[in-house]
């Protein structure tokens, strides 16, 4: 006789049919080991994956069968990535050492590392790109256009007047103009690659002031000058303007400047302080500044006949303001060819420095 079961869990289908259908699940109970000691608790047991057996249990003279999750999954059935991390090679898994430690093993390990990643970073070799010529490099500066490089480059400063350059048999670059006698103005800087015409009294335009050359070039006002971007940058320097030292200019400078007719009087104050050192004032020179550019635009503004008393007194400005600066250099220049032109009839004709 089948017993009943008590209402509140009575079965949807029948009593008959529950027992038949039920299932149990027999847990097996985990095995002590009494070797542990008691204060020390068991870790727990891994949880791992079990097969379905399917078995019968007789209940109150009826069969039920059941299923019992039992053996554990074989070695060839667990998951690939377990066994593959269990059979890696310990050198693959082993950790970079720390910073600080030996630089060798630091090498050693970036080495490794570099090696088993390397197939990974090759890339198709461009062949045309390995066999592309390099680019020839750029031509050099004919001798022609260093001459128009540093004609121009003078022009550009004082665009009004005649200009010539050309190469000397000896080598060297003369420069010239027709202003006066071939001496270049103040306000003029010079390429460090040519040299001036020496003090003396000479006639004929920029061309021939040059005589002989081997290769030469000429600017005459309202010739195209072009841009300064078309040409190589060039140096500059003081050295053209150098001359054989005039004995005791300072001294001199200052007896010439001294009731100087055109001359303001502060000029001959400053060649004497300029010579003695005493210092000169910044306000002082920007004055004595506009004397001199003054007397070198009238220069400008006659050209190309000027008046011979108006060239001596520019020159002598220009000597006072390169020795009040103490640019000794420009001083020297000017007041020698003040020497030279100052002297009534001296000197004749010369084609060359």
């Amino acid at each position: 006789m089948t017993p009943k079961l008590p209402a509140e869990h009575g079965p949807v289908n029948g009593a008959d049919d529950t027992e038949k259908t039920r299932r149990f699940r027999v847990v097996a109970p985990a095995p002590t080991d009494t070797n542990v000691p008691a204060h020390e608790p068991t870790p727990p047991e891994p949880e791992i994956p079990e097969q379905i057996h399917h078995q019968t249990a007789v209940v109150d003279g009826h069969e039920d069968r059941y299923e019992r999750w039992t053996e554990p999954l074989a070695a060839a059935e667990q998951p690939a990535a377990t066994a593959d991390l269990e059979s890696a090679e310990p050198d693959r898994l082993a950790p970079l050492p720390r910073a600080g430690s030996d630089n060798t093993d630091v090498l050693q390990a970036i080495a490794a590392v570099m090696q088993e990643i390397a197939p990974l970073a090759q890339t198709p070799v461009d062949d045309a790109a390995t066999t592309r010529q390099p680019e020839p490099p750029a031509e050099s500066e004919s001798e022609r256009e260093r001459l128009e490089r540093l004609l121009k480059f003078v022009a550009r400063q004082e665009p009004g007047l005649r200009w010539a350059v050309g190469n000397r048999e000896d080598g060297t670059t003369l420069l010239v103009t027709d202003l006066a006698h071939g001496w270049i103005p103040p306000g003029i800087t010079l390429p460090a690659e040519v040299r001036l015409l020496r003090p003396d009294r000479r006639t004929g335009n920029a061309a021939a002031l040059l005589g002989q050359t081997t290769m030469s070039a000429t600017y005459a006002p309202s010739d195209p000058l072009g841009w300064a971007t078309d040409y190589d940058v060039t140096d500059t320097s003081l050295q053209p303007r150098e001359l054989p030292a005039v004995d005791d200019v300072g001294w001199l400078l200052g007896e010439a400047t001294h009731w100087r007719d055109g001359l303001p009087r502060m000029v001959h104050t400053l060649a004497k302080a300029g010579a003695a050192g005493t210092g000169v004032l910044d306000a002082e020179i920007d004055i004595l500044r506009v004397y001199l550019d003054t007397s070198r635009y009238q220069l400008f503004a006659q050209y190309p006949d000027i008046d011979a008393g108006l060239l001596l007194n520019c020159l002598l400005l220009a000597a006072t303001e390169g020795i009040a600066t103490g640019n000794l250099v420009n001083a020297n220049y000017h007041f020698a060819w003040f020497q030279m032109l100052s002297v009534p009839g001296a000197g004749g004709w010369k084609a060359g420095p």
